[in-house]
């Protein structure tokens, strides 16, 4: 990536998406981030339906829906489309009505789907140029995750479409039962990171990948190695794409370009590392739904292992398909 283009990615505010079925955790874990150091200028997003809010930690604003924490970061409900929420947030610091913030935390409802909200992160000129998608945090309940994941696709697709699984109320559950949830939550995203949290305790290093504007951006760059597998849940499959000679870049990209204009709603993840002929360096590639992020180049392979590693996420598509559509246009 251009040194251009980095130093433009870092003066975006960095926007984390917190998501996880009802009851979660998610409004216990925004209250642990917001008073933790590194977190003071940092802008909460809420849905106002939310089941719990932040009251207890409000103080009085007379600016409309927003609200300031006792510690300095800024409050405000969605009454109407995220986008406008977030221009208006950047209009009021321009106007010197609020102070300025260099982050976004998004909390949504416990039945969205954090996709539709990637995508329009992500294609919304309105703030291409203000924001840039840093994370999708996805809260599991340890106690009733299990029941949750078999019932409700939306618990399903959550899962897929994060970056880190915190799996809460860990004290109330049994050592056993937290295996087994991790291997299923790993069944259904083999490349997620799993922390449990008790009181969502925990360092927001470990959530973000920029808590200070100069850290790099592959600093938390995580990869779980992933099986040569296939596995389903319900309508959801998961394949995993190894392949350990250099592919062309162009082939490459006009492959993915292809898949996800064909089958755009079809898509809930790919995350994952290719290696290029005339690059000693890794390309780290990933994707929530249908929006495909900018493509990084990485310093350096962050296991040592130089191979093409892809993890797909999709509904309703074979993962043998797939497989031979990316043998037929990708491999050499």
């Amino acid at each position: 990536m251009p040194v251009a283009e980095i130093s433009s990615r870092l003066n975006r505010a960095p926007v984390s998406i917190i998501t996880g079925f009802l009851g979660s955790g998610k409004t216990t874990l925004l209250n642990h981030l917001v008073h933790q150091e590194g977190m003071e200028s940092t802008a909460v997003i809420i849905n106002e339906i939310g089941e719990v809010g932040l009251d207890h930690l409000l103080v009085e604003s007379a600016i409309e829906n927003i609200l300031m924490l006792e510690n300095g970061c800024i409050c405000c409900s969605i009454r109407g489309d995220l986008i406008d929420t977030i221009c208006d947030l950047f209009a009021k610091v321009q106007n010197a009505q609020i102070p300025e913030f260099t982050r976004i935390l998004v909390e949504t409802t416990g039945l969205a789907h954090p996709g539709p909200i990637v995508q329009s992160l992500q294609c919304e000129e309105a703030v291409i140029r203000r924001c840039r998608l840093d994370c999708v945090i996805t809260m599991v309940d340890g106690v009733q995750g299990a029941v949750q994941i078999a019932q409700y696709e939306e618990a399903v697709t959550q899962i897929a479409q994060a970056d880190t699984v915190l799996l809460t109320k860990s004290d109330l559950c049994a050592p056993g039962s937290l295996v087994n949830l991790r291997h299923e939550i790993l069944q259904i995203n083999p490349a997620v990171t799993i922390t449990a949290v008790e009181f969502g305790r925990i360092d927001p290093d470990r959530l973000f990948r920029t808590v200070g504007k100069d850290r790099p951006l592959t600093a938390t760059h995580h990869h779980r190695e992933v099986s040569n597998g296939e596995h389903r849940h319900g309508e959801i499959f998961t394949c995993s794409l190894i392949h350990d000679a250099p592919l062309d870049e162009a082939r490459l990209r006009n492959w993915l370009a292809m898949i996800y204009s064909l089958k755009p709603h079809a898509m809930l993840r790919l995350k994952g590392f290719a290696r290029l002929l005339h690059s000693s360096r890794p390309l780290f590639i990933q994707a929530v739904g249908a929006t495909i992020s900018s493509i990084e180049w990485l310093d350096e392979w962050p296991d040592g292992n130089p191979a093409t590693r892809l993890v797909f996420i999709f509904k309703g598509m074979s993962p043998h398909a797939v497989k031979e559509s990316f043998q037929r246009h990708v491999m050499i």
